[in-house]
C-alpha cells in the first residue's frame, strides 16, 4: 500500500519595484524598504538609498499553513523608508504606504505577471503616493518521503 503523497503550499512574492513615492527624508528622495507579511511569517527587503523609484527585485517564499483557506489569508506588502539612510529626527521609520492583496488574487505559477498596485494610505491623515510591482504566485511542493531513505550510518566515536 503506498501513502498519499504529501505536499506543501508555497507562496512566491516577487517585490520588484516601486514608482513616484513621496520624498520622505527632509532631502527630496527616501531610501524605501518593503515589509511583507503572509501568514505569521515577515520578509524584509534591503533598503534602495534615496530613490523615489526603488528596484529591488528580491523575492521571498511563504509557506501556507492551510492550502484550503489560502484565498482567505492576507498579504501585506508595507512600504518605509528607512531612517538611518537620512538626518531626519525620531526613531520611527517614515511609512510610505501599504497594499493588501488577498490569497485569492495569488496567480497559479507560471500564469503571473507583474502586477503595480497603488499604495494605500494607513489612516486618513496619510499622505501617501506611488505604486509597488508585485510577482505573486503559489505553487504545491511535493514532500520527500522520509521511509523511503536508508537510517544514517552509526556515528563512530
Amino acid at each position: 500500500m503506498t501513502e498519499p503523497t504529501q505536499t506543501v503550499r508555497k507562496v512566491l512574492v516577487e517585490v520588484v519595484d516601486a514608482r513616484d513615492l513621496l520624498p520622505k527624508d527632509g532631502q527630496g528622495s527616501s531610501s524605501a524598504y518593503v515589509i511583507a507579511e503572509f501568514d505569521g511569517q515577515k520578509k524584509r527587503t534591503t533598503t534602495k538609498y534615496r530613490d523615489l523609484n526603488p528596484v529591488w527585485k528580491e523575492a521571498f517564499e511563504f509557506t501556507v499553513s492551510d492550502p484550503n483557506n489560502m484565498e482567505f489569508e492576507e498579504l501585506e506588502i508595507e512600504v518605509f523608508n528607512d531612517k538611518k539612510f537620512c538626518n531626519g529626527s525620531g526613531r520611527k521609520n517614515h511609512f510610505l504606504g501599504r497594499v493588501k492583496v488577498y490569497g485569492s488574487q495569488f496567480s497559479k505559477r507560471g500564469d503571473e505577471g507583474i502586477v503595480y498596485f497603488p499604495l494605500e494610505k494607513k489612516s486618513v491623515f496619510s499622505w501617501i503616493r506611488g505604486e509597488i510591482g508585485l510577482r505573486i504566485c503559489y505553487y504545491d511542493e511535493l514532500l520527500e518521503d522520509d521511509k523511503q531513505q536508508p537510517p544514517p550510518p552509526p556515528e563512530k566515536g
